[in-house]
């Protein structure tokens, strides 16, 4: 099992940050990729669960927001693996949405919510183990921004996460956050679209930042 300790920890997100061109530099156990907030900072807990790790990233922005998301890690090499999916399903869309970073997978448009306006930072989706035929419902975005939009707004940063998975033809479970709390309507939106309902495993994972403008 690898062994991940805090200096290791500020060190990967420093390289991360790096390699995207920020010169990253450590305070108090926070990573400042422009030497100022927003700032990152990770934790790894190696037996989350039995058979599962988890690398939570917390994202300061201010003394308002701060944002925690976690991501799971399996196998004999449970670190290496929640890394991969947390630079595979939300790195772009953080560098994107908070440190403005050209992210050529992130989609960005302007939503009018409530009467205000905001930037909409939309994530790639994560898709794991589909058909070469697999294709997310047409009407993913128009359902979910109406979602949105239903929604107490108001505040200078909103985030919400969604995760859908086809276990069989017969079994299937959503999951959607808004500020890291389970949100209900999300999940009746996920539940509303025409998924492909197929006897293979296969999941989708995508995010949505607001930035008020």
């Amino acid at each position: 099992m690898t062994e991940v300790d805090e200096i290791k920890l500020i060190k990967i997100m420093e390289a991360i940050f790096r390699s995207h061109g920020f010169d990253a530099k450590e305070e108090e156990g926070w990573v400042l990729p422009t030497g100022t907030y927003p700032a990152v900072k990770a934790f790894w807990y190696p037996e989350a669960t039995e058979s599962v790790g988890q690398l939570t990233i917390e994202i300061f922005i201010n003394e308002k927001t701060t944002i925690i998301e976690s991501f799971a890690g399996i196998g004999e090499k449970k670190f290496e693996s929640a890394l991969e999916n947390f630079i595979n399903n939300a790195l772009q869309l953080y560098l994107s949405a908070f440190w403005g970073y050209d992210a050529k997978s992130i989609s960005i448009d302007t939503w009018e919510l409530n009467g205000e306006a905001y930037l909409a930072f939309i994530g790639d989706y994560g898709v794991i183990n589909t058909k070469d035929d697999f294709s997310i419902p047409e009407d993913y975005l128009e359902v979910i921004y109406d979602a949105i939009a239903s929604e107490n707004l108001g505040n200078e940063y909103h985030w919400f996460n969604f995760f859908y998975v086809n276990f069989d033809a017969q079994n299937r479970q959503a999951e959607a956050l808004k500020e890291n709390e389970i949100w209900e309507s999300g999940k009746e939106a996920l539940n509303s679209l025409d998924w492909a309902k197929v006897y293979d495993y296969y999941s989708v994972r995508q995010s949505i930042i607001l930035k008020r403008i």
